[in-house]
């Protein structure tokens, strides 16, 4: 009898220490991300010299993509992920379309608000690379007479660019079987760096910086 009662007590401790290590590991997370959202440009300083050679400039909204993995627990909420910019216009001559790809890196501390809600806050940091591509519409080109000095209907610039700034974040926890979540995300990013505007083909002779480029930016998060 002692034997049968020692037994139980040792399953028993085992099975309480058991769900301490399973609520301890349930504490901390990694999964998946998808999202999309928008950014706001405050000023691109390339668009006067656009403008005046009367090329469509640079709109200041893009439509935004993204994807990586977060890492959360009960107080803090890090994703590392890819995020893609794209916005493009055009005018009666020309077109100009902007790709960015680049890497982000969102750090937020959270607080919840009530059982399966969080307010979050912190910083965003990123670096990415702009490819602008200007096209001329009305350009033709003729077989039978080739220009030697032919350029093309296009030329494409491009823009290295590190951001950090200030953002919060809203999230509703753990819905569904596979305890999915959605983040929304609001950031206002400054600029860290300042290089010029540059070209893997062409020469330019005028050099055009973007030290003011700042941007806000909207994302929802889906964990998977």
């Amino acid at each position: 009898m002692k034997q049968l009662v020692s037994l139980f007590f040792l399953l028993n401790a085992m099975f309480l220490n058991a769900q301490d290590t399973l609520k301890y590991v349930e504490k901390d997370h990694f999964k998946l991300f998808v999202g999309a959202g928008a950014s706001f440009v405050n000023t691109y300083e390339i668009n006067k010299f656009l403008s005046q050679n009367n090329i469509q400039t640079i709109v200041p909204v893009d439509i935004n993509a993204t994807a990586g993995i977060i890492f959360y627990n009960d107080n803090v909420d890090i994703d590392l992920g890819y995020e893609l910019f794209a916005s493009g216009k055009s005018n009666e001559t020309t077109k100009t379309r902007v790709i960015s790809n680049g890497v982000k890196l969102r750090a937020h501390y959270v607080f919840q608000v009530f059982k399966d809600f969080e307010i979050g806050t912190g910083f965003n940091i990123s670096y990415a690379k702009r490819k602008l591509s200007v096209f001329y519409t009305d350009y033709v080109l003729d077989f039978d007479n080739l220009n030697p000095n032919l350029n093309g209907n296009q030329f494409t610039l491009y823009l290295e660019k590190g951001f950090i700034g200030p953002s919060i974040s809203f999230k509703i926890k753990e819905t569904g079987r596979n305890f999915q979540q959605t983040k929304i995300t609001f950031a206002y990013e400054f600029s860290i760096n300042n290089k010029p505007w540059h070209s893997d083909a062409l020469k330019l002779q005028n050099v055009i910086y973007e030290k003011n480029l700042n941007q806000f930016v909207m994302n929802v998060i889906f964990c998977l």
